[in-house]
């Protein structure tokens, strides 16, 4: 290839990359805010993403919203947070539903039973699938809540 052709593919090359690499950042900025690195570079952002009222602590229970961050923060970066007299929402056992780790739980099992990303598209059949899903996996890591109606909101417990 002569010098000529080099730098005319060179010209053509260069801002096909970049505007690729713009798009990829743009979707990914839109769907998921965090790069494979956030937990190491930037744990606020992570803190964000997993705010009450967000897309993964939407609706916790009443008095739960902290713990339904911390859990959140747990499940996406496990190796950033660690049990403290400091913070005990930390320390919790899996089946207290004040603490980090139960929603850690709640929060992976939601992910792993999703049928397909978009709920409004699930049928009677598929939510059942979700529910008998994400019960079973929540009780499977954490025995403790096996025969608790802890999947029930507490207004609707006994």
């Amino acid at each position: 290839m002569t010098r000529r052709k080099k730098l005319f593919a060179a010209a053509i090359a260069l801002p096909i990359a970049v505007a690729v690499g713009v798009g990829l950042k743009v979707r990914r900025a839109s769907s998921d805010t965090l790069g494979a690195d956030a937990c190491d570079k930037d744990l606020a952002a992570v803190f964000e993403l997993c705010e009450p009222g967000g897309e993964i602590c939407e609706k916790p229970p009443e008095g739960q919203e902290g713990a339904c961050q911390a859990g959140c923060v747990m499940a996406k970066c496990p190796n950033q947070v660690a049990c403290t007299e400091l913070d005990p929402i930390w320390c919790k056992p899996c089946e207290d539903e004040e603490g980090a780790l139960f929603h850690r739980l709640v929060i992976e099992a939601n992910e792993l039973c999703f049928p397909t990303p978009d709920p409004a598209t699930w049928n009677l059949a598929m939510w059942k699938e979700y529910d008998v899903c994400h019960t079973r996996e929540v009780e499977r890591r954490c025995p403790a809540l096996i025969g608790t109606k802890w999947h029930l909101p507490p207004d609707r417990r006994d």
